[in-house]
């Protein structure tokens, strides 16, 4: 509908248009030498132009140049160009392949990036015809659209550039952009399915919800120990800046006598998730054996950031830099135990004066040999108390050690020893009633402690000796010198004759003696306190009643339930 005239007059030397779509910017009949004259040969007109926003766009109808030329007798010619065919287009557009975000921190993605709350980013792209791809030699505007609201850029060249800033809130944002400098016929070509970017905004850093490895009540020895952590991660880890940091740090005065930094791995291919588990490992194995002799607690934590460059947090929420597993080390050092079953009297039949040897059992159950302050305590039944002794042993790991003292009660009734470890550890020994003291009988006298059974098997036995002995001398005496006048195997037969006489007779008297004993002590059994009397009953130091037989040279004693019983 309209062919875009531009005309040239010889006589102004101007080009002239009557369409609006034509804009002239130079016009010139250039001859050999310079502007034409009327008389060239040969001419080459130079026209430049611009066609407006307002030309029409005739779609796959193309145009074709051509020239006429009149003379001033008003012969013409016209020549047409099909070769220099062309169509119009005001179609421009922002390619995606141009279009570039520029991050200082966060991580770029595949249809965006990933950022912490208020991190700038920028963004930047190119500016060209849809159809052609030239870039415009003018200013073109472009407008791109970010949390809610649109700035607006121009380009240089064909290139623009945009500086932004992402939300202070945790949110997932869509960018896109456009083409801001189309009048008329323009159209923005650009593709609105791909021409957006997924802006997403995190928060929140990576957390450690779980240490399942080594588990939180374990105690660690000085050696090689794995780390298995869980993390959860809704926006996707760094891997490559995951790190454990740990230090072994002596309790008593916060001093780090070890650290290191090790990598972590991811287990598995995802990287986001509510259980992401990570392994690493530190080695204790430069923990020397002084050094466990303090208290010592091993302390982890885990340094890396997000995809959003979020720092790790601590362990449950906790800020960044606090620990997430603490755990106490091997603590060498002595245990000092004591049974109350492991407390013994040397007697258990006590008087008021009398000594009994206390004894108790004392174990280190630790890991390092020590000594430990016991306390022997006697202990009244009103509750008073008296300390017998203080003494200090040394007891090797993993041993014991008897520890004694000696016990003179004063007073007489219930009472018992106690015996006290330093660390405040009490075991109670057996009760017993102290009696009052007596006068000392007349076996006790001769045999003091020990026993009047055995005294007197000690003291027959000697007299035994003695008088066999005298026996034998005397036998050699009366025979000495007769051996030349009898023959000693006859003397001898009547020797053995007349001993199984002795001992016919011995056997008689013995039985004898035993009837008379059980007569003796069934009477002694119906009326005690009278047998008492006219017997040798008397009482041991052990507070048993004691019966001596001197014809059988045998000793009986009534026991608890009051029966008579032989002495084996």
């Amino acid at each position: 509908s309209d062919s875009l005239p531009i005309q040239w007059d010889f006589t102004t030397g101007n080009c002239t248009t009557t369409s609006p779509h034509v804009i002239i910017d130079d016009c010139e009949m250039r001859g050999s030498n310079g502007p034409a004259d009327p008389y060239e040969r040969d001419m080459r007109l130079h026209v430049e132009v611009r066609l407006a926003w307002t030309t029409p766009d005739l779609g796959e109808t193309r145009r074709e140049p051509g020239i006429r030329v009149i003379d001033r007798a008003g012969q013409e010619v016209f020549k047409a160009f099909p070769e220099h065919r062309w169509r119009f287009s005001a179609a421009m557009e922002i390619p995606d392949e141009s279009v570039t975000l520029i991050l200082s921190q966060g991580t770029l993605l595949g249809d965006g990036a990933r950022l912490a709350p208020g991190s700038p980013l920028e963004v930047a792209g190119g500016v060209v015809f849809a159809e052609t791809g030239l870039i415009p030699d003018f200013d073109c505007q472009v407008d791109v659209l970010f949390a809610g609201s649109t700035t607006s850029a121009s380009s240089l060249n064909g290139i623009w550039s945009l500086s932004l800033q992402a939300p202070s809130t945790t949110m997932t944002i869509p960018m896109t952009w456009s083409v801001g400098c189309l009048e008329g016929q323009g159209t923005d070509a650009t593709n609105q399915e791909t021409s957006v970017r997924w802006i997403i905004v995190d928060g929140t850093g990576p957390e450690p919800v779980e240490v399942s490895n080594p588990r939180p009540s374990s105690v660690l020895d000085a050696e090689s120990h794995e780390v298995r952590i869980l993390l959860s991660e809704a926006g996707g880890l760094e891997v490559d800046s995951l790190e454990l940091v740990w230090w072994v740090e002596e309790k008593a005065t916060g001093d780090r006598l070890r650290n290191g930094i090790e990598p972590l791995s991811l287990i598995g291919s995802d990287i986001s998730g509510l259980r992401l588990e990570v392994v690493g490992s530190f080695d204790l194995s430069e923990i020397t054996q002084e050094m466990l002799e303090n208290r010592l607690s091993v302390h982890i934590m885990v340094t890396g950031r997000d995809l959003a460059d979020n720092e790790v947090l601590g362990l449950g929420g906790t800020p960044v830099g606090t620990t997430v597993g603490v755990w106490d080390m091997v603590w060498l050092k002595p245990e000092f135990s004591i049974q109350s079953t492991s407390i013994s009297y040397s007697r258990l039949l006590v008087e008021v004066g009398q000594t009994s040897i206390v004894t108790a059992y004392v174990e280190n159950t630790g890991t390092l040999n020590g000594s430990v302050e016991v306390i022997f305590t006697e202990v009244l039944y009103d509750g008073n108390t008296s300390t017998l002794r203080r003494i200090t042993v040394e007891v090797p790991k993993g041993g014991g050690i008897p520890v004694s003292t000696d016990w003179n009660p004063t007073l007489s009734g219930l009472q018992w020893v106690e015996v006290r470890l330093e660390s405040g550890l009490t075991s109670i020994g057996p009760s017993i009633d102290v009696r009052p003291q007596r006068e000392e009988s007349f076996s006790e006298r001769v045999f003091g402690d020990v026993h009047p059974v055995l005294g007197s098997f000690a003291a027959v036995l000697f007299l035994s000796i003695v008088l066999t002995g005298l026996v034998w001398a005397r036998r050699m005496t009366l025979n000495r010198g007769s051996r030349l006048e009898y023959d000693w195997d006859e003397y001898s037969s009547e020797l053995e004759e007349e001993d199984e006489y002795e001992s016919e007779d011995d056997e008689i008297d013995v039985d004898e003696s035993v009837t008379t004993t059980e007569a003796t002590l069934v009477a002694a059994v119906q009326t005690p306190e009278k047998a008492v009397e006219e017997t040798d009953w008397v009482m041991g130091s052990d507070g048993y009643w004691w019966y001596h037989n001197k014809i059988t040279s045998e000793w009986w004693y009534k026991n608890a339930d009051g029966e008579i019983v032989k002495h084996e």
